[in-house]
């Protein structure tokens, strides 16, 4: 590739993507997608009907007032979400540990320290 044409590409940085967030899951038909609220953005805490009070880490961007959601058997990295954020996600406790709880009945394991 030309120089010319390298420096007019620029230097993008792509967004995150479902694999920054989702580490394991016993499988993907068990996705399932959930209303949210117009420029919800994947890695942000979106309720889960199915389970009044509870809340699920969205794995997509929202589109047409949807996002995907694994409420399932699977490994969620927190590392990049912001512990405030976390700590609002919890059902009780208002902590990590209350989220953990939230996801143990389901097979949710939620692994790393969320961002400051």
């Amino acid at each position: 590739m030309s120089e010319a044409k390298m420096k007019s590409t620029g230097n993008e940085t792509l967004g995150h993507v479902t694999g920054d967030f989702l580490k394991w899951e016993a499988t993907p038909l068990t996705r399932e997608a959930v209303t949210a609220s117009k420029g919800t953005k994947i890695g942000t805490f979106v309720d889960y009907p199915l389970r009044t009070g509870k809340k699920l880490l969205a794995l997509t961007d929202e589109q047409d007032g949807k996002v995907l959601v694994q409420p399932h058997n699977c490994i969620i990295d927190l590392s990049l979400v912001a512990a405030t954020a976390v700590n609002a996600a919890a059902s009780t406790g208002g902590n990590l540990d209350g989220l953990k709880k939230d996801g143990d009945p389901y097979g949710i394991v939620y692994q790393g320290a969320p961002a400051a």
